[in-house]
């Protein structure tokens, strides 16, 4: 267990540093300082470590998924962004700080939110040290993760069952959808990262629906 809770901390802080140089090189916009609040202040980056520690497990230093694993928490982070509005949850705290939106104001929480998106695959498109195979794969992966067919699917079911008996299946629906399928791609980029095979993004997609179920 020790040995867990170190390798959480020494990928947080690969995944933190790479994050806050990534803005470092970008402060100069009111945009990116608002994308910035929201994206290195805290945060546990469980999907991030996911995509680290399935690289690692592949053969591959961790390394060479930064860029990736920094891809995913900046598309997590604008779910978040957006999840807070007033349109979605309203809510008015974020890990103990003001929301984007309250701290900046709902559209450039909104631009920020959107800016996000962009910005994660290009993290991914300038990977260094992955093969234009590799940088296509992931942004697949990560694209229908996060899309229609993924997250936002699961957020626009969360909606759609508010304040409503549910059965099950629609339960399980949501969350495999609201939060596995960022899961099973965070484990998913960790393999591509490493040029895993069809055999090991299938058994990394599979684990990574369980561990989004369980969260």
């Amino acid at each position: 267990m020790e040995a867990l809770r170190s390798r959480i901390k020494e990928n947080e802080k690969l995944v933190s540093d790479a994050l806050a140089a990534y803005f470092a090189a970008r402060s100069g916009t009111a945009l990116y300082q608002v994308m910035e609040y929201s994206v290195v202040n805290g945060g546990k980056r469980i999907r991030p470590f996911l995509t680290l520690e399935f690289c690692r497990l592949f053969g591959a230093p961790a390394e060479a998924a930064l860029p990736y694993a920094c891809a995913i928490e900046m598309v997590h982070n604008f779910s978040l962004i957006h999840d807070d509005l007033p349109c979605m949850d309203n809510d008015d705290l974020r890990r103990g700080q003001p929301t984007c939106h309250k701290k900046f104001g709902e559209a450039q929480a909104l631009l920020a939110g959107d800016a996000l998106i962009f910005s994660a695959f290009a993290c991914m498109a300038a990977a260094p040290g992955q093969s234009a195979g590799s940088k296509v794969q992931a942004v697949q992966i990560l694209s229908e993760a996060a899309g229609a067919d993924g997250m936002c699917e699961g957020q626009m079911l969360d909606m759609e069952s508010e304040s409503r008996r549910i059965p099950f299946e629609r339960l399980l629906s949501l969350h495999a959808h609201k939060t596995g399928a960022l899961m099973r791609a965070a484990a998913q980029l960790g393999v591509t990262a490493a040029s895993g095979d069809a055999k090991a993004l299938e058994a990394a997609g599979l684990y990574g629906e369980k561990i989004g179920l369980a969260l």
